[in-house]
């Protein structure tokens, strides 16, 4: 098992352990099953729903995160990136800051930038806003690249 702690600034601090797969210095790899109370949607349709499987790919020398998300038929579904702080490690895990940005990113490329609303009301410093943007900028280059996601995370079977 693997602790992880997401703060976002102005709101809550979210903790869950998950099934730690790999730690190594600077990846940690973990996997879960998402137990939501109503389909996670994105541009009205459902994208997540109750019992999906997620593998986590936290990087720690990156600001954001990758998941790659599998249905009940562990049939993949698409790509969910955080884009938060670069994590530091706490016992039993690790921690980072949530900068409410993320983004979807379908199993044929195309991408929805979610949160933006909320990125806008966050309380956010001009360091962590700028280092946000940057980040959701080049995730972007990445994905018209065909560079997204990580070699690590496409690699890698359910």
């Amino acid at each position: 098992m693997v602790k992880v702690r997401y703060h976002r600034p102005g709101k809550e601090t979210r903790e869950w352990e998950q099934d730690l797969l790999l730690d190594e210095k600077e990846t940690i790899v973990s996997s879960f099953v998402f137990q939501l109370s109503e389909p996670f949607l994105v541009e009205g349709a459902p994208v997540i729903q109750d019992g999906f499987k997620g593998i986590l790919f936290d990087f720690f020398d990156r600001w954001y995160n990758v998941v790659k998300i599998y249905d009940l038929n562990q049939e993949f579904v698409g790509y969910y990136s955080d884009i938060r702080t670069p994590p530091r490690r706490i016992p039993g895990g690790y921690e980072a800051v949530d900068l409410a940005l993320d983004l979807w990113v379908e199993p044929d490329g195309n991408y929805t930038i979610l949160d933006e609303d909320e990125f806008e009301e966050a309380k956010v410093d001009d360091h962590h806003r700028k280092k946000a943007e940057e980040t959701l900028s080049r995730l972007i280059k990445m994905i018209e690249k065909g560079l997204y996601p990580p070699i690590c995370v496409s690699d890698t079977q359910n």
